[in-house]
């Protein structure tokens, strides 16, 4: 899965950074070439930390949920385990 989302996130950056050059660059065949790390090397590099950022915040929802769950189950058990009023 995060495959996909780094390609998927890299390709989204390729286009929207290089759209206009692309544009520009098929409507002027003599349009002046881009550098290869301002066409290609950028936007991976940006695709590589977004997609990074992305699964480190579902890493910390996963484990803030899990700490949740836990604690839950602890205060009920407090609550309605332990607190039982014996008959």
């Amino acid at each position: 899965m995060i495959f996909l989302s780094l390609v998927l996130n890299t390709l989204l950056f390729f286009v929207i950074l290089n759209l206009s050059y692309l544009r520009q660059k098929r409507l002027d065949p003599d349009f002046p070439d881009k550098p290869f790390s301002k066409l290609v090397l950028f936007p991976l590099a940006l695709g590589i930390v977004f997609t990074l950022i992305i699964d480190m915040f579902k890493g910390i929802f996963i484990y803030q949920m899990l700490l949740f769950g836990l604690a839950a189950l602890f205060l009920y058990w407090i609550f309605y385990v332990l607190g039982k009023k014996p008959d």
